[in-house]
């Protein structure tokens, strides 16, 4: 019961952020928000790690921890940023995000033995689907010939591969780390990674407005201290495939909020999408074997 309420926990709090990167758009560089982000992120779990005197992991963990932390969060929001500033629409952008819990499945299947039913499969195929359909009103509206150059769609395959190998990870070699040790150095991990690409394609000014510091507390609380938390622990608990099937909801949803909150177009095709995706996902979780 818990468990299947922190997994629709997380797909809520997973799909507004992309609700705070529209809010931020255009208001500060999503480099330095990203990096102020994890930097106040890792601040705050330090210090209840000193608090509470928990331990620091084995070295042979910390690189381990760094790495995953370095793909889930550094390698998978920076280079899908850069992609979507440089011309990737980001409806595509989510089309190949829902590419993610099959790849996971895949990857789990042969590296971590998980079983996958065809139950299992049909949800995900189904959930796949739904993506699809949710996003094509936004595809069919994009610019015809705007090209986008091969670099930025590798960046966006990069984004994806390193959520997805995180994912895996994850859930092999450190599931006996305490979890707030373990978030700790991956909140570090992506702190590293973000100051590298602040560095090559940030800017470092920025006007910290009310509404700037609401969504970076936001981020930081609910988002980052929240929702990875929440799913740090739906894969380390069960199994790896069934926690990355709730992100093909993602993207349905956070078009539903975006159209509460900035009244973007939602029409009957995106709500179809969000019913078909929701039904792959619910389907996808109804067996573990």
């Amino acid at each position: 019961m818990a468990a299947g309420l922190a997994a629709w926990l997380f797909v809520i709090i997973w799909a507004s952020g992309f609700v705070v990167a529209r809010g931020i758009s255009g208001k500060i560089d999503p480099y330095l928000f990203l990096l102020l982000r994890f930097s106040s992120v890792l601040v705050i779990f330090m210090a209840i790690m000193l608090a509470m005197r928990i331990p620091i992991p084995a070295r042979r963990d910390q690189w381990r921890l760094l790495g995953i932390g370095a793909l889930m969060q550094g390698f998978y929001l920076g280079p899908g940023f850069w992609a979507v500033s440089q011309g990737l629409e980001a409806g595509i952008m989510a089309l190949m995000g829902a590419m993610q819990p099959a790849l996971t499945a895949m990857l789990a299947w042969h590296f971590l033995k998980e079983r996958t039913s065809g139950r299992t499969i049909a949800g995900l195929m189904i959930g796949i689907a739904g993506v699809a359909l949710a996003v094509s009103p936004g595809i069919a509206q994009s610019a015809p010939g705007s090209g986008v150059a091969p670099m930025v769609i590798l960046a966006a395959v990069f984004s994806i591969s390193s959520i997805t190998a995180g994912t895996v990870l994850q859930k092999s070699s450190i599931v006996s780390v305490p979890l707030l040790s373990a978030i700790t150095l991956q909140t570090l991990g992506a702190v590293l990674v973000m100051l590298v690409m602040n560095l090559i394609f940030g800017q470092w000014t920025a006007s910290l407005t009310p509404s700037i510091l609401f969504y970076l507390a936001y981020a930081v609380l609910v988002l980052s201290i929240g929702g990875f938390t929440l799913l740090t622990w739906l894969v380390r608990s069960g199994s790896a495939t069934r926690a990355s099937s709730l992100l093909l909801v993602v993207p349905p949803l956070a078009a539903m909020m975006s159209w509460w909150l900035y009244d973007e177009s939602l029409g009957p095709v995106q709500v179809g999408g969000f019913a078909v995706a929701l039904a792959g996902v619910l389907l996808a979780r109804s067996s573990t074997t």
